[in-house]
């Protein structure tokens, strides 16, 4: 039993094939994939729900398998927010950005974004303007030429999260 840490947010780039054996992106897709845990126990958690909203608009939903595993696939040249779900848990919320101009070469790629979520039992009430807020922010960076998590972002995310959760179990 592995256990993940609560915001754990990983970025893995790049043309090789997945080891996992999911099948590889289209071009000017981007696949994103990773595993939904539970946060309190470490358990992989199965039919958690993964919702796309691509520049706002809610498009498909996908559900994890027995092993917490999912895998979506979104354009190159949108915003996207992906919504982790499953009951008695609290939502999270990642936003990919993958809107910024890419050359040519970029966009022959093979672009594979690795998102691991920890999902915490809903034990206290959270405000929805909270839940609703990425824990995460990832972008296409051109002076770069790759996708980058924005860590200062996450970390002052995390710190209003438990501050959160610290008023909530007070009341």
């Amino acid at each position: 039993m592995r256990i993940l840490p609560p915001f754990l947010l990983t970025l893995t780039l790049g043309m090789a094939s997945l080891a996992t054996g999911q099948t590889t992106p289209p071009k000017n897709d981007l696949m994103l994939f990773g595993i939904v845990d539970d946060q309190k126990s470490g358990d992989a958690m199965q039919n958690a729900c993964v919702r796309v909203f691509t520049d706002s608009i809610a498009g498909d939903s996908v559900f994890t398998d027995a092993m917490g595993k999912y895998q979506v696939f979104v354009a190159l040249g949108s915003k996207h927010r992906l919504a982790y779900s499953a009951e008695g848990h609290h939502r999270k919320v990642v936003e990919v950005d993958a809107s910024a101009e890419m050359d040519a070469a970029a966009r022959t790629q093979e672009w594979n974004i690795r998102i691991d979520i920890s999902l915490m039992p809903a034990e206290v009430q959270l405000p929805d303007e909270l839940l609703d807020t990425p824990i995460g922010m990832a972008a296409w960076q051109p002076a770069m030429r790759e996708f980058q998590w924005d860590g200062p972002y996450t970390e002052r995310y995390k710190q209003r999260f438990k501050q959160a959760v610290k008023e909530a179990g007070k009341k």
